[in-house]
C-alpha cells in the first residue's frame, strides 16, 4: 500500500509538471491562433473537427476497454494473457480506423456539405480541414493500445515528456501560420496532422522497445474479441452520450447561431480542458492502482482510493475555477485581448461549474470500470446525457439563447453522477454514510465558506488588476486553510506533517 501510494504521488508530480507548462503554452498558442485565423475560421476549424470526432466515439469505447483490461492483467501478473489482450485490441483498433475512413468519406461528407454552415469563402479550406482531421483520427486510432500500455505500466514520465513536446510544437505551429504558403486554415490543419503522426510514431516505437506485449500478432481466439467488444459495446453507448453533449451541441450551435458562436465555445472548451487537466492528471495517476486493487479483490482499498480521489479532484477543481468565475472578464482580456467572441463569458462560467460537479463523476468511474460491469451505468447514465441534445435543439427552435444548452448539460450531468454511485454500490457494496462523510460533506462545507471571500471582494471593489490579484491570493489562502482544517482527516493531516518533516530533514542533510 505504501509503495503504491508513493507511485501515485511520483506519477502525479510528473503529470503536474507537464500540465503547468502545457497550460501556459496552450493558452498562449490559442491566443495566436485566434488572432491569425479570426473568430470565424477558428469556429470553422472546431466545428469541422467536431464532425470527425463524432465518428471517433467508436474509438473512445475501445480505448477504455483496452486500458482497463491491460491494467487488470498487469495487476494479475499474467504475461501471456497480457500479450493476447494487447494484440486483440490492436486488431480491433485497426478495423475501427478503416470503418471511420469509410463513414467519413460517405455519411460524414454528405453531412459536411448539406448541414453545416460556413462562410462561402471558407468551404474549400473547411473541406481540407475535414480530410486532414480524418487522417489525424485514423493515426490516433492505430496507436491507442500503445499509449494505453504506457499508462498501464504507470510510465508517466514518458507520457509527460511527450505532452510537453506536443504543447511546444503546437506553439511553433501557431507562429508558422504567419508564413503559410497556402490558406491559413488549411495550413494549420495540415501541420497538426503531421505533428500527430510524429507523436504517435514515438509512442509506438517506445512501447515496442520496452514492453514485450506491444507487438502485432494474429489472434484467432474469438472469446477474447467477444470480451473486449462486449465491454466496449456498452461503453460505446456512454461514448455516444459524451459525443452528443460535446460535438453534437457544437453542431447544433453551428446550425442555429453560426461559426462565431462555435468560436466562443471552442475558447471556453480550451479553458475547461486546461483546468480539468489538473484533475485528469491526478486521476490518471490513481486509476491503475484502483484497477489493480480490484484485481486483488481489495475492495475496501479500492473504495478508499476512489473516495480520496473524488474529494481531492473536487477541491482541486474548486480552487481553480472560483477565481476564474469571479474574474472571467479580466482573464479573457489578458488571454485574448479584444478578440473575445460574444457569449464567451457566460459559456465559461456555466461550463466550469459543470466541470466542478462532474469531477465527482470522473472519480466514480475508476471503481466502475475496475469492477467491469458497465451495462446498467452506460444505459441509464448515457441516456441522461443524450437527452441534453434534443432538449437544447427544442430550446433553440423556441428562440432561447445559446447558453441554455450548457445549463441543460449542467442539470443532466449532476443527475447522472448520483446514479453512477448508486449503480456501483449495487455491484460491490460500500457505505453511503462513509461516502457522504468522506467526500460530499467536507466538499460542501469548504465550498460554502470558501466562496464568501471572493464574493465580498467583488462586491466592495471595482474591477481592476489589484482586485484580481487580491481575489486570487485571498481565495487560495482561505481554501488551503479550509482544506487543512475540514478537508483532511486526522490521519491525512498526520501523513502531511510526516511528509513535510521528512522533506525538511532531507533538505538539511
Amino acid at each position: 500500500m505504501q509503495s503504491s501510494n508513493k507511485t501515485i504521488v511520483k506519477n502525479t508530480a510528473f503529470l503536474y509538471m507537464r500540465m503547468f507548462l502545457v497550460m501556459l503554452v496552450s493558452l498562449y498558442s490559442s491566443r495566436i491562433i485566434l488572432s491569425v485565423l479570426g473568430a470565424s475560421d477558428y469556429g470553422v476549424y472546431n466545428v469541422v473537427g467536431g464532425v470527425v470526432t463524432i465518428m471517433a466515439f467508436l474509438n473512445g469505447a475501445l480505448s477504455a476497454s483496452t486500458s482497463r483490461f491491460l491494467t487488470y492483467e498487469l495487476g494479475k501478473g499474467n504475461t501471456e494473457r497480457l500479450k493476447q489482450i494487447f494484440s486483440t485490441s490492436l486488431n480491433l483498433h485497426i478495423c475501427v480506423a478503416a470503418l471511420v475512413v469509410i463513414l467519413g468519406e460517405t455519411v460524414g461528407l454528405w453531412f459536411f456539405y448539406n448541414k453545416l454552415v460556413f462562410p462561402s469563402d471558407s468551404i474549400i479550406p473547411a473541406f481540407w480541414v475535414y480530410q486532414f482531421s480524418i487522417v489525424t483520427t485514423v493515426i490516433n486510432f492505430a496507436q491507442v493500445p500503445f499509449s494505453a500500455s504506457l499508462i498501464s505500466h504507470e510510465k508517466m514520465s514518458i507520457y509527460a515528456s511527450v505532452g510537453l513536446y506536443e504543447a511546444f510544437s503546437k506553439l511553433i505551429i501557431a507562429f508558422l501560420i504567419n508564413i503559410s504558403p497556402m490558406n491559413n486554415l488549411t495550413f494549420y490543419a495540415l501541420l497538426l496532422m503531421l505533428n500527430t503522426l510524429i507523436i504517435q510514431s514515438f509512442y509506438i516505437y517506445y512501447t515496442r522497445k520496452k514492453y514485450e506485449e506491444c507487438r502485432f500478432r494474429v489472434v484467432k481466439d474469438k472469446g477474447l474479441y467477444n470480451i473486449l467488444l462486449s465491454y466496449s459495446g456498452w461503453d460505446l453507448f456512454g461514448g455516444l452520450a459524451s459525443v452528443c453533449q460535446g460535438q453534437g451541441i457544437t453542431i447544433v450551435l453551428n446550425i442555429f447561431f453560426g461559426p462565431v458562436v462555435n468560436a466562443a465555445r471552442a475558447i471556453v472548451l480550451q479553458i475547461q480542458s486546461t483546468v480539468t487537466q489538473f484533475v485528469t492528471n491526478f486521476l490518471m495517476a490513481a486509476r491503475p492502482q484502483v484497477i489493480k486493487r480490484c484485481a486483488d479483490q481489495d475492495y475496501e482499498g479500492m473504495y478508499d482510493l476512489a473516495f480520496y480521489s473524488a474529494k481531492f479532484a473536487y477541491l482541486l477543481m474548486f480552487a481553480l475555477i472560483i477565481p476564474i468565475c469571479f474574474e472571467v472578464k479580466i482573464i479573457l482580456y489578458i488571454w485574448l485581448g479584444n478578440n473575445i467572441p460574444a457569449y464567451t463569458e457566460t459559456f465559461a462560467i456555466i461550463i466550469l461549474l459543470t466541470s466542478l460537479l462532474t469531477s465527482f463523476h470522473a472519480a466514480s468511474l475508476m471503481p466502475y470500470h475496475a469492477i467491469g460491469k458497465i451495462k446498467a451505468g452506460n444505459i441509464i447514465g448515457g441516456s441522461m446525457m443524450i437527452v441534453a441534445l434534443p432538449i437544447s435543439y427544442v430550446l433553440f427552435k423556441l428562440g432561447f439563447q445559446p447558453y441554455w444548452a450548457f445549463i441543460v448539460i449542467l442539470i443532466t450531468n449532476t443527475m447522472q453522477q448520483t446514479v453512477t454511485w448508486i449503480i456501483i454500490h449495487g455491484y460491490v457494496g460500500y457505505s453511503y454514510k462513509r461516502l457522504l462523510l468522506k467526500v460530499y460533506v467536507p466538499c460542501l462545507l469548504i465550498s460554502v465558506i470558501g466562496v464568501i471571500p471572493p464574493m465580498l471582494i467583488v462586491y466592495f471593489m471595482e474591477s481592476s488588476w489589484i482586485r484580481f490579484l487580491l481575489l486570487l491570493f485571498t481565495t487560495e489562502i482561505v481554501l488551503a486553510s479550509l482544506v487543512y482544517m475540514i478537508g483532511l482527516t486526522k490521519s491525512e493531516r498526520k501523513q502531511l506533517h510526516r511528509l513535510i518533516k521528512n522533506k525538511l530533514n532531507y533538505a538539511r542533510t
